[in-house]
């Protein structure tokens, strides 16, 4: 299990707040379907449209978006918040590993928003954080 310091959730939160917190989840979704063709399986209504403009990636960040900002604001707690969460992507079959490549995009999304602010420290507590997140989404799974 990941554990943070106060420095590390303060730069989480900057990090966070300083993006279109839907719009670098779409790219970041879009990179996951684009790099990693097999994760689309499970959104076959999307139709083949895996862009992060396309109206399914876009309502599908929203969600995950949301998820994200719930997380960041309660960061010691994703693993209780994201049980339901947990559950659901267990029944629909999402394989674990999903979760961590999305991580992956997200920091390559980042870096692509920061550019040079994306500093190997902030990239470290970004991984750290969606590491987090990955256990959390993949905490109640049996």
């Amino acid at each position: 299990m990941v554990h943070l310091t106060k420095e590390a959730i303060e730069q989480i939160e900057g990090i966070w707040k300083g993006v279109p917190h839907v719009d670098i989840t779409a790219h970041a979704l879009e990179r996951v379907f684009e790099v990693f063709p097999w994760t689309t399986r499970l959104f076959k209504s999307f139709h083949g449209h895996f862009k992060a403009n396309d109206n399914g990636v876009q309502e599908h960040a929203k969600k995950v978006a949301h998820a994200l900002d719930l997380a960041v604001k309660d960061i010691t707690g994703i693993n209780h918040n994201f049980e339901k969460l947990s559950i659901k992507h267990q029944q629909l079959g999402v394989d674990t590993h999903n979760f961590k490549l999305l991580g992956q995009a997200f920091l390559v999304q980042l870096a692509i928003a920061y550019k040079t602010e994306f500093t190997p420290q902030k990239h470290k507590y970004a991984l750290e954080f969606f590491k987090m997140v990955a256990e959390g989404l993949s905490h109640e799974y049996h």
